[in-house]
């Protein structure tokens, strides 16, 4: 009896221990670090969450890394190994983007990943870090990180439509709401203005209850009528075919993403600067 209690124990021991790594290889590092503390513990917890919400939806990391300093190499090198050998990225492409930001010197980066090089396109880039930047330069850090993960989160789903945002192709900037009273007023004064110079002009002009007055006695006298068709002409041309360079409409040429290979031989796309 006691040896089967014992060979059940071990049995459940060796399985509990064969779980152990499986377990510890599904699970990510937080896509939230902030090693620079530019953040507050109810911040960092609210935006991890929105992190966390985005990668599982598109199954495509999103990672924030904040730093002290660089430690002597380039911000692009920093954000490409960190991202290659902490693990991140989904699927055998390390589908991801990864934005790296250090306060003491004002740099940011951004790394893609897989996926995340098609999401994110140069012009996109352009266009993504125009939207949080001006939050960086305030040091609004918080309000600066929430934009990007909404623009990842944007871009990845038109990513996914088959034609990402790229030049020619982005999102339309908001009209703000103060432009429409605005444009009312604008309106309203260009046209009285052109109203009243036309009226100005008819100085010689009455109003008359009928065109009486217009028409020359027996200068009009119209005794037959009648439509005779002559002959009709029919003009043929090819219609001609579309040959724009991107896109459905070609309206536009589509430039992609500029790549590089990191120091673990992963390929990266991606950008960054000064703010």
């Amino acid at each position: 009896m006691k040896k089967r209690f014992f060979a059940l124990f071990l049995m459940i021991v060796l399985c509990a221990a064969a779980l152990i790594p499986a377990r510890a290889a599904d699970t990510k590092p937080p896509r939230l670090v902030d090693g620079a503390g530019v953040l507050g513990t109810r911040e960092s917890e609210k935006l991890l969450e929105k992190l966390d919400k985005i990668s599982e939806k598109h199954q495509v990391d999103i990672v924030i890394l904040t730093v002290k300093d660089l430690g002597g190499k380039l911000p692009r090198d920093v954000a490409d190994d960190f991202f290659d050998y902490s693990g991140y990225g989904f699927g055998s492409s390390r589908d991801g983007i990864l934005l790296l930001l250090c306060p003491t010197t004002r740099d940011w980066y951004v790394s893609t990943t897989g996926f995340g090089i098609r999401a994110v396109t140069d012009a996109g880039l352009d266009y993504m870090s125009e939207r949080f930047l001006p939050s960086l330069k305030k040091e609004n850090y918080a309000k600066a990180f929430n934009i990007f993960a909404d623009q990842c989160d944007k871009f990845i789903r038109q990513a996914l439509t088959g034609e990402p945002y790229d030049y020619g192709h982005l999102p339309m900037k908001p009209l703000s709401l103060k432009w429409i009273p605005i444009s009312l007023v604008v309106g309203f004064v260009i046209a009285f203005i052109v109203v009243g110079s036309m009226k100005s002009q008819l100085t010689s002009v009455r109003s008359q209850s009928s065109a009486n007055s217009y028409i020359r006695a027996g200068s009009t006298r119209i005794d037959e009528k009648s439509d005779l068709f002559l002959y009709h002409t029919v003009d043929r041309r090819a219609r001609p075919k579309d040959t724009g360079g991107g896109g459905s409409s070609g309206s536009y040429s589509r430039s992609g993403s500029s790549t590089h290979t990191s120091s673990s031989g992963t390929s990266h796309g991606g950008g960054g600067g000064k703010y």
